[in-house]
């Protein structure tokens, strides 16, 4: 036991961590042993954890988090891009294409464009064993007479929720639609024509990126920009003059002008105020704050960000609770 605990755990004291009994394990040491010893403890990380919301729309939400290690930021990064489920067209049968495109290509633009649907309803699907009856099915049918002239651009708001199965009744109250009306599929000439029938699945990101719920989630470590020494006057204007994103200030004081630091978030971290100085004389010291992250957030239009944000919250639950249980039992195993 001991030699497991040393190669899986860090342990300060081998004789305090020894006090299991064999074949008694109880789960709630394994969790308190890893709070203690591990460098990133979870209860102190509850009671530090601030978000706070910067921006909000119907698309983005940028946030400010802080007292979070940058692991689990990377995890609900990944999460949003690869594991949250959605719906969108997936295979579609034409019955009649006379364009100058081909049936794949025309197949791959209405791929990528994200359909609305309830999250309710999305829900009640994944839990569905038997998902053939909740189908959702959309049908394209445009055609350009030949005697007109003019070509004529098909939009996306061209597709129309074609009901079928139990989805029909479900669904009657609510709106199946593609997100964005203008988004452009093709053009057809006079008398060009095309009728096909386009079919939703549910699916993840990591199988393709058209189910990625996000255009892109990422997090922006916040910056940390100190002044060690005074900067005045000439070297004042000179840095202040060359940050192109106006961290710096420039403040009288006794009839001499000082730099300070006005905005500190706005900082790229180009190094452009340490260039004036030698390496061993610098004024200024640039970094980055180790638990404080700009969390942003840019939805598609299938899912409002703030339910991807809590929906990505409780998929890393689920995952940690999963770990959890495996290491409790091949823990429980060795000591067999």
């Amino acid at each position: 036991m001991n030699k497991f605990l040393k190669k899986y755990f860090t342990i300060a004291k081998c004789s305090e961590a020894i006090l299991i009994k064999k074949k008694q394990i109880k789960k709630n040491f394994l969790i308190s042993f890893i709070e203690k010893d591990h460098f990133f403890s979870i209860s102190d990380s509850r009671h530090s954890m601030n978000i706070k919301i910067l921006r909000f729309s119907q698309d983005e939400l940028v946030s400010e988090i802080n007292g979070i290690d940058f692991s689990f930021n990377n995890s609900l990064r990944r999460i949003l891009l690869s594991e949250a489920e959605t719906i969108t067209i997936d295979r579609v049968f034409f019955y009649d294409n006379s364009s100058v495109f081909n049936d794949e290509m025309i197949a791959h633009r209405l791929g990528l464009i994200p359909v609305f649907v309830n999250s309710n309803f999305l829900k009640y699907i994944s839990e569905k064993k038997n998902k053939n009856s909740h189908k959702i099915f959309f049908e394209l049918k445009i055609s350009q007479p030949s005697q007109f002239l003019k070509k004529i651009s098909v939009f996306s708001d061209s597709l129309k929720w074609k009901p079928y199965g139990l989805s029909a009744s479900l669904l009657k109250n609510s709106r199946i639609k593609p997100v964005f009306r203008d988004i452009l599929i093709l053009k057809l000439n006079p008398g060009q024509r095309i009728n096909c029938e386009c079919h939703c699945s549910i699916g993840k990101g990591n199988f393709h990126a058209k189910f990625s719920p996000v255009a892109t989630a990422f997090y922006r470590i916040f910056p940390q920009v100190k002044i060690i020494r005074e900067i005045m006057n000439k070297n004042a204007k000179k840095i202040y003059k060359k940050c192109p994103v106006r961290v710096f200030e420039i403040r009288k004081k006794n009839d001499f002008d000082s730099l300070i630091i006005s905005s500190t978030k706005h900082c790229t971290l180009c190094r452009e105020c340490t260039d004036p100085f030698d390496s061993d004389l610098y004024p200024i010291k640039i970094g980055r704050v180790k638990d404080k992250v700009t969390f942003i957030i840019e939805s598609t239009g299938v899912m409002s960000p703030e339910k991807l944000f809590s929906r990505a919250i409780f998929l890393l639950i689920g995952k940690c609770n999963k770990s959890l249980n495996i290491l409790l039992k091949n823990f429980n195993k060795r000591l067999v």
